[in-house]
């Protein structure tokens, strides 16, 4: 019987695996990979279980396709280990290097300083053009990140250069099985954040990712179709990760499940329906869930969804578009709430009965979280059932030990 050993990016979660014993399980809606009897767990006991049945999928034929020997350090099975026994369970090691990690980026070098930190191509080496043309597309592909994050981010006008600030609101907005590919992508290639943060964002291609490195000359050029193959991998785990509920019918999924303890409804971000104008308190209403979710178990909102069900549509808050939307949401999110919560919240716009509506995906926080609204007293939420209930200073106090003391 043939065993696989695989190993991280990073070099630290070893497990073994026997692919003939592997085979796929259907329990409580997840799909469970097993290996004979017993349920396949990663390095530090995660089960390997996920809603999508193309994760899985995924995983389970990489384990067994590769079949023997070492495996690929970017393949399926590491990534969602390193995800669940590294990421999501312990402080993100790559925010806590960060200045280091963005310092050393070339492209924050070459946009902040306008220098690179190698040695460029000479006019008489035979890549020249090549580089030349490649850095110069691919610093027009970080211009629109960088136009992008401008007009959704609130950063405050100083002598620095904002471009460090703006990778750090990209890369608190990403997703834990994002986080992993950017850490990923730098961990093999040496790559920095730049490059696998425009590449996670779709603003870049696994061709152009490749090419820029050489260009670079991070990695040589006959690394090209390795480098290609590592970036294609990690956008088909990104790709797979997406369960069929978080696609088309998510709206419909989630509301027919109702209001519970993880997900609620809110009609408007800021309108008062009744009164016909802006309201603080409808504000602080969305602001509440949001806070109670992050000091639970997480949740969803749903915004522009009305207590019964129907669609009422974001369109009622009546702002200019959908991006001046977002700013406002995520402008209370980080002045009310902390900056530092972005990391554990997800928001997406969807389309229903010709309507939008927003969705407000929330993790657990590993802090406590106080909802800080002015012309309103501090409180601290969490999830009673299908609401958000305030707890007193003494409550508030002997939960927080209990439920963050291991975070």
């Amino acid at each position: 019987m043939s065993m696989t050993t695989y190993t991280d990016f990073a070099g630290k979660l070893h497990f073994e695996i026997y692919p003939e014993l592997l085979d796929v399980i259907e329990r409580d809606g997840k799909f469970q990979i097993f290996q004979g009897i017993a349920p396949l767990l990663t390095p530090a006991g995660k089960e390997m279980k996920h809603e999508s049945e193309r994760l899985i999928q995924l995983m389970i034929t990489d384990l067994i396709f590769q079949g023997h020997g070492k495996v690929e350090r970017l393949s399926a099975p590491v990534l969602f280990a390193f995800q669940k026994d590294v990421v999501e369970s312990a402080d993100d090691a790559f925010r806590l290097e960060w200045d280091a990690q963005v310092l050393s980026d070339p492209f924050v070098i070459i946009k902040t300083t306008g220098k690179n930190k190698t040695e460029p191509f000479r006019p008489e080496d035979k890549l020249f053009s090549f580089a030349f043309i490649t850095v110069s597309a691919l610093i027009k592909s970080i211009n629109d990140f960088v136009n992008t994050a401008m007009s959704e981010t609130d950063l405050q006008d100083s002598e620095l250069h904002p471009f460090p600030e703006l990778l750090r609101w990209g890369y608190d907005r990403l997703t834990a099985e994002q986080k992993v590919a950017a850490q990923a992508m730098n961990g093999v290639h040496r790559s920095g954040l730049v490059l696998p943060l425009v590449l996670i964002l779709n603003i870049i291609s696994p061709n152009e990712y490749a090419k820029g490195l050489i260009a670079l000359k991070i990695k040589p050029e006959s690394d090209y179709e390795s480098i290609m193959l590592d970036a294609t991998r990690v956008l088909d785990y990104l790709a797979c990760y997406q369960t069929e509920a978080e696609t088309v019918p998510q709206i419909g999924l989630k509301i027919r499940e109702g209001e519970n303890d993880v997900i609620e409804f809110k009609s408007t971000l800021r309108w008062d329906i009744r009164a016909g104008k802006t309201n603080q308190a409808v504000e602080r209403a969305c602001l509440k869930t949001i806070s109670a979710f992050l000091n639970s178990q997480g949740g969803t909102l749903l915004i522009g969804v009305r207590d019964d069900g129907t669609i009422e549509g974001i369109e009622t808050d009546k702002f200019v578009n959908e991006d001046k939307f977002l700013l406002h949401l995520w402008t209370l999110i980080r002045t009310c709430l902390g900056r530092d919560v972005s990391r554990y919240i997800r928001t997406q716009l969807e389309k229903a009965d010709e309507k939008t509506v927003c969705i407000v995906h929330c993790l657990r926080s590993h802090r406590p979280v106080f909802l800080r609204q002015p012309g309103f007293n501090e409180e601290f939420f969490i999830r009673v059932g299908p609401s958000s209930n305030a707890m007193d200073i003494s409550e508030a106090l002997r939960y927080i030990g209990d439920h963050f003391e291991n975070s």
